[in-house]
């Protein structure tokens, strides 16, 4: 026996496909699967609080340094110094911005009142990108 190919079930099926494949991206990304650094809570804390104003997340220049490639890269303090940006460092300059300045830094970071588990949010988030 050989199998019978009915013309309008294939028909269908060819445009049903495409449009099922569609309709699960869309869901996929909406949820945040879609492995951006975006779908991070941090990104939303950080977006809602104001810090994306100065920081990019994209390597852009901006008020501030950018977040991109900025976890385990050294920076030049004002006094001189260097620091690796580990997540102590980043909790540190979050908390209390005036502790350690950047080097060539315009404007100093205002203090700010997120709560610890936020602060670590955005730190996961800058860790992320990469």
């Amino acid at each position: 026996m050989s199998a019978v190919r009915h013309p309008n079930i294939h028909g269908r099926l060819a445009r049903l496909v495409p449009a099922v494949v569609l309709a699960l991206t869309v869901v996929l990304v909406a949820c945040g699967a879609d492995g951006s650094d975006s779908a991070l809570p941090g990104h939303s804390v950080a977006l809602n609080n104001g810090c994306i104003a100065c920081h990019s997340p994209t390597g852009e220049a901006g008020v501030g340094p950018t977040w991109k490639g900025l976890y385990e890269s050294t920076v030049t303090l004002q006094n001189g110094s260097t620091a690796t940006v580990d997540r102590a460092y980043l909790v540190r300059a979050i908390e209390d911005p005036a502790a350690d300045i950047e080097q060539g830094s315009k404007v100093q970071m205002p203090k700010n009142t997120l709560s610890d588990a936020d602060v670590q949010l955005i730190v996961d988030y800058i860790i992320s990108l990469k």
